[in-house]
């Protein structure tokens, strides 16, 4: 058919309906008042991949009522197996793409990894049903999350291997598919993931030739490429836009370097004995601005102080934090970055967890009881923080290691968590690490 002849039979069938040419102003904004909201509503269900589903589920049940008899019942029973089909491959695929937190921040809390008995162990996040991951012969040690909490790292320590060398070993969550993208490195520190988890970093010596700061991917796709070989390189740290990195250096030194090498500079301006802490050799604030450090001022021999320092990134010295500590380590940044957990000297029976704010001129305010000088962790969420007590007990002896959980409000109990070492002088140097989920 020509559209001529079209067009003349749409002018007749108009003709006989009575319709005018130009449609009444009431008629076209009750029209369109009555469809918006359903344009709308359409919209809003294609924004989601279940929105999409139903209304195609919708569309295909107002088709397979039309055909009649035993055909409609066939085609019945098709498209709801289909549809069954549809939403069990949703929920798997669903599941399976979970959504990741952002690297730094509040996030949720996920489970905890701690080390017990020279293994890697994870627990639910009340330090409950705790499940060992690791198996090998040797120690495993320092296990640490990637920053989405989908993957995790550690220290494997070869019981028949060269003296103080240890492989860095990579793995999922769960302790399975584990991968070695490091072998035999002397002096191993800790592995520091990257914020976007495509990368490791850490320090030590490799083949037997210097120590220095390597850079590896997470994937095993190549090996580890040095970064720095500064005098003493130690114990890298990721900023959180992951283009820079801190690391510790001989004597007393902390630098910032970028992530290819370039750009080395020392942040520190006074002289210190060492720099460090038993976690790591400093730590980020979450918005990448300033450092947070132990370090030890004398000859170590009895005439030494050991304090917290912050140090901002813009030039300025960094202060003391521990204000009137005979001894102040192991400092850990809050998620949100308006705190700062450290342990502080006690009174014999051990050191006390103290929560201040980055300035050091607030309210410090102390946490009940005594444990021992490791790194303080901080749950996801910023509510809790983990500390390892080594001399549990009211005798405060030696003994089998565990680890608390502390609210930091200091509302809540605390929760205890068996994690004994296998010797004292092998409790590891940071009390766990937490999983950190995304937020609902």
């Amino acid at each position: 058919m020509t559209e001529a002849r079209m067009d003349a039979r749409v002018d007749a069938l108009l003709r006989r309906l009575d319709v005018p040419a130009t449609p009444d102003d009431a008629f076209v904004q009750a029209s369109v008042a009555d469809l918006l909201p359903r344009v709308r509503r359409a919209r809003a269900q294609d924004a989601s991949r279940m929105g999409r589903l139903l209304r195609d589920l919708r569309l295909a049940a107002g088709r397979v009522w039309r055909p009649a008899g035993p055909r409609r019942v066939a085609v019945v029973a098709m498209t709801l197996l289909l549809a069954a089909l549809l939403i069990v491959l949703l929920a798997i695929f669903v599941g399976s793409h979970r959504k990741l937190p952002p690297p730094f921040g509040p996030a949720a809390n996920g489970v905890i990894a701690y080390d017990a008995n020279g293994h890697v162990v994870i627990a639910d996040l009340d330090g409950a049903n705790p499940r060992q991951i690791t198996f090998d012969a040797g120690l495993q040690q320092d296990p640490a999350f990637s920053r989405d909490g989908t993957r995790l790292a550690w220290r494997q320590f070869d019981p028949n291997g060269p003296p103080e060398t240890a492989d860095a070993v990579l793995a999922e969550a769960d302790g399975s598919n584990p991968i070695t993208i490091a072998r035999a490195v002397k002096g191993l520190s800790h592995i520091a993931w990257s914020p976007d988890g495509r990368f490791v970093a850490f320090s030590g010596s490799i083949d037997g030739g210097p120590g220095s700061g390597w850079i590896a991917p997470s994937d095993g796709s190549s090996p580890p490429k040095a970064f720095t070989t500064i005098p003493g390189a130690w114990d890298p740290t990721w900023s959180p836009d992951g283009t820079r990195l801190a690391i510790g250096g001989d004597p007393g030194r902390l630098f910032v370097v970028n992530r290819d090498g370039a750009n080395l500079w020392r942040v520190n301006h006074n002289d210190y004995t060492e720099i460090g802490e038993r976690g790591e050799i400093a730590e980020w604030s979450p918005d990448g601005t300033m450092l947070v450090f132990t370090a030890i001022t004398g000859d170590g021999n009895g005439d030494f102080e050991r304090e917290v320092y912050v140090v901002a990134l813009d030039g300025s010295p960094e202060y003391i934090l521990s204000r009137n500590a005979i001894t102040g380590r192991d400092a850990s940044w809050s998620p949100d970055g308006t705190r700062i957990a450290y342990m502080h000297n006690g009174t014999g029976l051990g050191p006390i967890p103290y929560i201040t704010d980055p300035t050091g001129k607030g309210v410090v305010h102390p946490l009940p009881g005594f444990y021992g000088w490791y790194q303080p962790i901080w749950s996801p969420d910023g509510t809790k923080i983990v500390v390892t007590d080594d001399r549990p007990g009211p005798d405060n002896l030696d003994g089998p290691a565990v680890r608390v959980i502390l609210d930091v409000v200091g509302k809540a109990p605390p929760i205890v968590i068996a994690a004994p070492g296998t010797t004292p002088d092998q409790v590891p140097d940071w009390a766990a690490s937490w999983q950190r989920l995304a937020l609902p």
